[in-house]
């Protein structure tokens, strides 16, 4: 893409569009035991609409731990996948089409609540963990791909920095010092 070794305007750009992807594999890998109990009163109220009792111990901790591990059998799925999509659309349009794949998972997760089934955030779960296998693979292939080689190494290493910072905004935003997030704490659990 850029031949004269320089970090444009337009690389940046460019590198800077692809990297943010790798904020949502960060995000979701750290953002999920923050609102643990959250999810799990989610988990016994849906169970008990259904069947009229409590959630079974031993069932609540099978539904949090598949919640859990379900993003990263995704992430297994997704990496694993990689070269089929950038052999056949290549590396940018496949990045276009993996970004399908995360507003398909946030749809699931955001609405799961609505939809009364924890099913569905189970399943958002498992396609984040998808979108951020193909992006593990994607997002630095396509860095290389269009850095000029005296950058390269530079640019390669965001890829990685996406990834702690997501998990690092994923970790400030479990603290419950914080004056907004303690009052959206609470607000979510008046309301359940």
């Amino acid at each position: 893409m850029e031949c004269s070794g320089q970090l444009t305007p337009r690389l940046l750009m460019a590198v800077g569009t692809a990297v943010i992807g790798s904020l949502q594999f960060g995000y979701n890998t750290g953002v999920i035991n923050a609102p643990q109990n959250i999810i799990q009163g989610f988990y016994n109220e849906t169970w008990s609409s259904r069947f009229s009792e409590p959630i079974p111990q031993s069932t609540l901790t099978a539904l949090w731990s598949l919640s859990v591990a379900i993003f990263s059998v995704g992430g297994m799925f997704g990496s694993f996948s990689v070269g089929l999509f950038v052999n056949r659309f290549g590396r940018k349009n496949s990045m276009l089409m993996a970004n399908v794949l995360a507003f398909i998972a946030a749809a699931f997760m955001g609405f799961s609540k609505l939809a009364a089934s924890y099913e569905m955030l189970i399943i958002g779960r498992f396609i984040v963990g998808l979108y951020s296998g193909l992006s593990t693979g994607f997002v630095p292939l396509y860095v290389e791909e269009i850095s000029p080689t005296s950058i390269r190494g530079a640019l390669g290493t965001l890829h990685q920095l996406g990834v702690v910072i997501g998990i690092l905004m994923a970790q400030v935003r479990s603290l419950t010092p914080f004056p907004i997030f303690s009052s959206f704490r609470m607000r979510q659990r008046d309301s359940m």
